[in-house]
């Protein structure tokens, strides 16, 4: 089925930036996996894409670029379009995953309220602009000097769609905080013209993913869809 493209706006007229809410569900799962070497990143996309051929992968990969990774950070991608797995599927994917690996679960949840992964670049091309993980920390410093704290990393997603598995990979920052300092991580978002990014709220125990509200980002939806 055809997508309509809506018309961009004119030059004169103001563009909105917000996020508006458009998926969401119930808790907020996240689990860490410890491997036993540090490995390739490579090597990490092809067990992460055989997991995604029956449980989406959503991940943070602490690191930039071809760093080896260590550690993995899995949590829930809300969407619209293909639904979210409930906590009890992620469990098992989990199990399965490690059974797969040789990776090991890590205890104990973050001691933050809020996880959010947030990426760097504008849009989605290899060329586009890329912005710093600085630029996010003068957005949280602007708010509080305590209460949060940011590394980068590799943002990762995967999930088969009719048969294949359609992965993405970006540098970002993931950043654990306060409730507090939401509005902080918003403007973060906007600063780095993020399209959408995903908020794993502990304290209030839900997930749930914003996208910014501008006619170009409806434009955008298709090139995002099959990522979520």
């Amino acid at each position: 089925m055809r997508v309509r493209e809506e018309p961009a706006p004119p030059h004169n007229q103001p563009v909105t930036t917000t996020y508006g809410e458009v998926a969401s569900a119930e808790g907020a799962w996240t689990q860490a996996l410890r491997l036993p070497v540090a490995a390739p990143v490579g090597q990490v996309r092809r067990l992460l894409t055989n997991a995604a051929r029956t449980w989406p992968v959503a991940a943070f990969l602490p690191g930039k670029g071809d760093e080896p990774v260590e550690d993995v950070l899995l949590y829930r991608d809300p969407s619209r379009t293909y639904g979210t797995p409930d906590v009890s599927a992620c469990d098992v994917a989990v199990r399965a995953l490690v059974s797969a690996t040789g990776w090991t679960t890590v205890d104990g949840l973050s001691p933050f309220d809020v996880i959010v992964g947030l990426g760097l670049r504008e849009g989605y091309e290899a060329g586009a602009t890329q912005h710093s993980p600085d630029e996010v920390d003068d957005h949280l410093r602007a708010l509080s000097t305590t209460g949060w704290r940011c590394r980068t990393a590799r943002l990762v997603s995967a999930r088969s769609i009719e048969h294949t598995v359609r992965w993405y990979a970006e540098d970002g920052v993931v950043v654990e905080a306060e409730r507090r300092l939401l509005p902080a991580l918003r403007a973060a978002a906007l600063g780095c013209a993020q399209h959408r990014y995903v908020v794993t709220d502990v304290a209030a125990q839900r997930t749930y993913a914003l996208q910014r509200a501008t006619a170009e980002a409806r434009r955008d939806e298709r090139a995002v869809r099959h990522r979520r």
